[in-house]
């Protein structure tokens, strides 16, 4: 038993998707959609370049330059008009293909429409008109176009882009010449208008000079600055003012005490700093003649040596204090008294300052009053008279411009204001199309995207399984066991029965499709972990599947290794274990009437001819299997099996046929669920696993039948074996005949 798991689950494939398309597997498995999408995208490459009809191109170089125009060098800073981009608009245009169509015509129409329109509609489908990408810079004045034209006549397609180019030629001589025409005259009626505005403005400004002379022979900004001047000195002499009323204003409120005279004359010193004339009484160095005389030496100090007017606030205060002085030295002295006391030389002071600054205050508001007069009056006349020289400076500079912009126009005047050269000229035409590589070219691209689709829905279709990893990933079961297609043999005779050729466990023992059931036995005794008295359910998805055969085989494989088995049959509608043990005779009892309790048993054992191995068949058809099945009694004959026997091989029907199977499940201690690799496989595969999910069955795992590399098969690999086909079997549960085709005797379902 060294190898008896060769054949049993396989490993792993690690290059299998988890999900989706594998593009790589893709192709290996369809590779030849692909090569037929190839081949029919040949033909049809070859069948566009035979039926493509042939086109000629005729190609030519014009250079386009503005006239009149300095050329600048590359990155000068300078602003740089694309004329360029125009002409291509142009040469398009529908105006230059009906000239070109006329002057086409007038060469010689051979091969040309009758009628100018259909000729430009030729031109328009078959002109080409790019810049030069090597000379589409930002030079000015610059540009070469390139020209071409495609025709089925290599002579006909030189014909007409010659038209075109000489009709472009033309055209730009025409519209230029016009233009430059209407805009000298433009310019003339411009110019009129703008010298005669120059003429105007001069007048104007003469007039308000003149009457500006008339109102004052000073310059208009001397007058400004002094009366900015006077404002000046007249909110400084009223803040002087201001100042001096409230001193008088305080004296006046002052009592006769010497105390309240010698505080208040402390508060104005304090308040408003005012200087102190000295005076006899106030102790002061200087007093009388000599104070005079020196205030009188501080005057001319101020007047000559720092060089103040008479009218500055520091020459006026000294001049101030002159006049309180002589005052004092003039008043007779007061007996027995102080001449004058600090208060009372101060306030002379003060009254004699505020005399003057009202008389200067009323001096300069009267100049104040006569300069802004001045201003008023003169002012408005010397603006009027600015605007007018500004407006006739850009006059000056607007006719300077048009008179420019008209030498410039009447200079192109004759020549147009384009220059078109021709750099090369239009040759015959040369073969462009169809060229067979690119016909075989877009043909195989097209082939390989109709053999892509081919392959794709071909794998969209396919319902099979394409790999163990796959059906172990889909169904979420293990894969226990791969039976190879069974090479059939002539029957031997065996006493007392003879078996069906299937029965290779039992007939060809040394084959490797009897070592692959030894390998699922292996994997079988794995699964239940030695344990005994084990009652294992064979199914599958669909008839077809080779269940029967399997179910045989492998109970033939268990009781050879030493333990005691039996086969039961519930596949109570179409029975087959009874065939591939005992011919075509069917037996007189079997499992339907020890269920019903008709017989007990030990009649419906019977003995397979094998060692080990027992047989409960099913005998005569019920006429309602799914009830007998769902039973207690039934429950009852599996545990008695499952004393007796270490084994219970259970052959049941197909899990999408009927729901026997189903009802059985659940009583089983595991379930093999066998299937081959069919297109279909993969659905019914998946939809048995859910049902015996849904019952709560033990699935110990999935066995892929009739396996191997000979024949042709589905999936990955396996193809069929035996031509035995299960489904020619018909399932019904209506029972209106008195015998199968088998001979096999019907007998009523018994009551419970």
């Amino acid at each position: 038993m060294a190898d008896t798991d060769k054949n049993t689950a396989a490993p792993p494939d690690d290059d299998e998707p988890a999900s989706g398309l594998n593009p790589l597997h893709l192709v290996m498995r369809r590779w030849q959609f692909l090569a037929v999408g190839l081949i029919i995208g040949g033909v049809l490459g070859a069948l566009i370049y035979s039926t493509s009809a042939p086109q000629y191109q005729s190609t030519a170089q014009v250079l386009v330059v503005k006239k009149g125009v300095e050329v600048t060098k590359e990155g000068d800073g300078r602003v740089v008009e694309d004329h360029v981009a125009t002409q291509v608009t142009l040469i398009k245009s529908e105006k230059i293909r009906l000239a070109a169509a006329a002057k086409a015509r007038a060469a010689g129409g051979d091969g040309l429409p009758a009628d100018d329109r259909a000729v430009a509609d030729m031109i328009g489908t078959g002109l080409t008109v790019v810049r030069d990408k090597d000379s589409a810079g930002p030079t000015v004045g610059s540009g070469v176009l390139n020209l071409t034209l495609r025709e089925p006549d290599p002579e006909l397609c030189k014909r007409l882009l010659e038209a075109v180019i000489a009709a472009y030629q033309a055209e730009l001589y025409s519209i230029y010449e016009k233009a430059s025409q209407d805009r000298i005259a433009t310019l003339d009626r411009l110019l009129e208008a703008v010298k005669g505005q120059r003429k105007a403005a001069g007048e104007h400004r003469i007039t308000h000079l003149t009457e500006l002379r008339g109102i004052t022979t000073e310059d208009v900004s001397s007058v400004r600055t002094r009366v900015s001047a006077l404002r000046d000195q007249e909110r400084a002499l009223r803040t002087d003012i201001s100042n001096l009323d409230a001193q008088i204003e305080l004296v006046g409120r002052t009592g006769p005490a010497p105390e309240d005279r010698q505080l208040a004359f402390v508060q104005l010193t304090a308040q408003y700093r005012a200087p102190v004339v000295p005076t006899a009484a106030s102790g002061g160095e200087l007093t009388g003649p000599a104070a005079l005389r020196a205030l009188e030496f501080e005057r001319r100090e101020l007047t000559q040596a720092a060089g103040l007017g008479k009218d500055h606030p520091r020459v006026l205060a000294v001049d101030a204090r002159i006049a309180v002085l002589k005052e004092e030295l003039a008043r007779p002295p007061a007996a027995g008294g102080p001449v004058l006391d600090e208060l009372g030389a101060h306030i002379l002071w003060v009254e004699q300052k505020r005399r003057t600054a009202g008389r200067q205050l009323a001096q300069l508001e009267a100049q104040l009053s006569k300069d802004e007069e001045t201003m008023k009056r003169a002012g408005g006349l010397l603006d009027l008279a600015d605007a007018m020289a500004v407006q006739s400076q850009h006059a000056d500079a607007e006719i300077m411009r048009l008179e420019a912009e008209r030498l410039a126009r009447q200079a192109t005047l004759g020549a147009g204001g384009y220059a078109a050269e021709q750099i090369t000229r239009p040759g015959s035409g040369h073969k462009v199309a169809p060229v067979l590589v690119r016909s075989l070219l877009l043909g195989l691209g097209i082939g390989a995207l109709l053999g892509c689709g081919l392959m794709v829905l071909a794998e969209t279709r396919d319902k099979s399984f394409r790999s163990p990893a796959e059906i172990r990933r889909r169904l979420g079961l293990a894969v226990v066991g791969h039976i190879p297609r069974i090479r059939t043999a002539p029957a031997l005779s065996l006493e007392p029965a003879t078996y069906d050729p299937l029965l290779v466990a039992a007939l060809r023992p040394k084959s490797s499709e009897a070592e692959a059931y030894r390998g699922l036995r292996t994997q079988l005794y794995f699964s239940t972990q030695g344990r005994g008295h084990q009652v294992i359910q064979v199914t599958s998805p669909t008839p077809g599947d080779g269940k029967s055969t399997l179910a045989a085989n492998l109970a033939l494989s268990v009781a050879q290794s030493g333990k005691r088995t039996i086969l039961v049959d519930c596949d109570l509608r179409k029975p087959r274990v009874h065939k591939l043990f005992a011919g075509a005779g069917a037996p007189e009892t079997g499992l339907a009437e020890v269920i019903a309790g008709l017989r007990p048993l030990a009649d419906g054992i019977v003995a397979s001819g094998a060692p080990g191995l027992d047989l409960l068949p099913c005998g005569p058809r019920p006429a309602n299997p799914a009830e007998l099945l769902g039973s207690p009694q039934f429950q009852r004959v599996l545990a008695e099996l499952r004393e007796r026997y270490e084994f219970v091989i259970v052959d049941s029907p197909p899990l999408m046929a009927v729901a026997d199977p189903a009802i059985v499940a659940p009583q089983a201690d595991g379930v093999l669920v066998v299937f081959r690799m069919t297109k279909t496989a993969r659905p019914a595969a998946e939809r048995a696993r859910e049902v015996l999910a849904g019952v709560g069955a033990h699935t110990i795992g999935v066995v892929v039948n009739a396996s191997g590399d000979e024949g042709r098969g589905y999936g990955y690999g396996y193809g069929y074996g035996y031509e035995y086909k299960y489904t020619s079997y018909k399932y019904s549960d209506s029972y209106n005949a008195d015998a199968d085709e088998d001979g096999a005797r019907r007998v009523p379902a018994p009551t419970r």
